[in-house]
């Protein structure tokens, strides 16, 4: 694990990896055997992250091609190639936070892939092609569909990196899912359809893992 350069005056990044739901490659460890590196076991606002499906080790993408039913949109799968970058999501929450400062459980936020920009996204009304479920979709703009609610499992007030979340849709309150037998064929062959259902089972637990994450600038010590 390394350190990125400074790119902001209160906060800086860390290139992290992580693992389902044991620990990420550096760190110490803690009370729930999870090694993390100290200072960094957060996801926080203005951090860049790939959300892991718990069921099935894929991760959440955005491959840039466009449903043919429902509301046309780009598609939003589950595919299992780590390094893809379309697979990295800008954490914006709904209300103004400043960088580095963690998610709290039960907060709203936006998901936005790097990629493309588009935020992820969900509508009542649209199904999703294979499943039938309720359509996610990735949307080039900004508005109510784009917001989600971010709920922890135990008793943890802040969004912990590699720990299992659901993430429930603000509009129509179905939670995000994958489901491991529903894949697509060509052009986005093997990929996980990725929908919105209205039970948080173990089809809609996610977690972060790999990405760029900011936390708090320290003030500098005082001369003595």
């Amino acid at each position: 694990m390394r350190t990125l350069p400074v790119l902001a005056a209160l906060a800086w990044p860390l290139l992290c990896t992580g693992s389902l739901f044991g620990g990420s490659s550096s760190g110490s460890g803690d009370a729930d055997g999870a090694a993390l590196e100290p200072g960094w076991e957060h996801v926080t606002a203005g951090s860049t992250i790939k959300l892991a499906h718990a069921k099935s080790g894929t991760r959440l993408t955005m491959p840039q091609v466009s449903y043919g039913t429902g509301s046309q949109q780009q598609a939003v799968t589950a595919q299992g190639d780590a390094a893809l970058t379309m697979a990295l999501w800008r954490v914006e929450p709904a209300e103004g936070t400043a960088r580095g400062t963690p998610i709290a459980c039960g907060a709203r936020l936006r998901l936005v892939n790097s990629d493309s920009d588009h935020s992820l996204h969900s509508h009542d009304g649209y199904k999703s092609p294979i499943s039938g479920a309720q359509e996610v979709s990735g949307f080039d703009g900004r508005d109510g569909g784009d917001l989600w609610t971010v709920e922890c499992t135990g008793k943890a007030a802040l969004w912990r990196r590699e720990a299992p979340i659901h993430l429930r849709h603000v509009d129509t309150g179905r939670y995000l899912q994958s489901l491991p037998s529903k894949k697509y064929r060509q052009p986005i062959d093997g990929h996980q359809e990725v929908s919105a259902a209205a039970k948080a089972d173990s089809n809609a637990q996610w977690a972060a893992l790999e990405g760029y994450y900011f936390a708090r600038r320290r003030p500098a010590p005082k001369a003595a």
